[in-house]
């Protein structure tokens, strides 16, 4: 079992339509856990609020 999101070219090489991003990986894992990366979560080492994630949306065709 599995979902296709999106296309490729015939041979597999590049994303056609609806690439996903690694970050895409990681907001909808972090949404199925319950972690809400819309807020800054994290303090860097100057003392600023960070986010977990540059892209935080998750893929909507999963969730």
């Amino acid at each position: 079992m599995g979902q296709v999101i999106g296309s490729t070219n015939r041979f597999g090489e590049v994303p056609q339509d609806r690439p996903i991003h690694y970050d895409d990986v990681f907001a909808t894992l972090h949404h199925q856990l319950g972690i809400d990366v819309n807020h800054p979560t994290i303090v860097d080492q100057t003392g600023r609020p960070q986010y977990l994630l540059d892209r935080r949306e998750p893929i909507r065709e999963l969730v």
